[in-house]
């Protein structure tokens, strides 16, 4: 991996899986925080492939990290 590439790493807000917010099919939180793809979809969140964007936002109940960047 280039240098720059681990710059936009993070960890998925509920599992903790390192995530490229920038590569990878992510649900963003926040600018600098999101979820994995799966963590999305187990909390309800439905994405549509053909037109690359999510369809239903996932819950975000529960995700105490993330309560004081909303």
């Amino acid at each position: 991996m280039h240098r720059s590439e681990t710059y936009d790493l993070v960890a998925c807000a509920d599992c903790g899986a390192e995530i490229s917010l920038a590569a990878d099919r992510v649900y963003l939180v926040t600018e600098d925080a999101g979820l994995c793809v799966g963590c999305a979809m187990k909390r309800g969140g439905i994405y549509d492939e053909v037109h690359d964007t999510w369809r239903k936002a996932p819950s975000l109940s529960g995700l105490q990290a993330l309560q004081r960047d909303w």
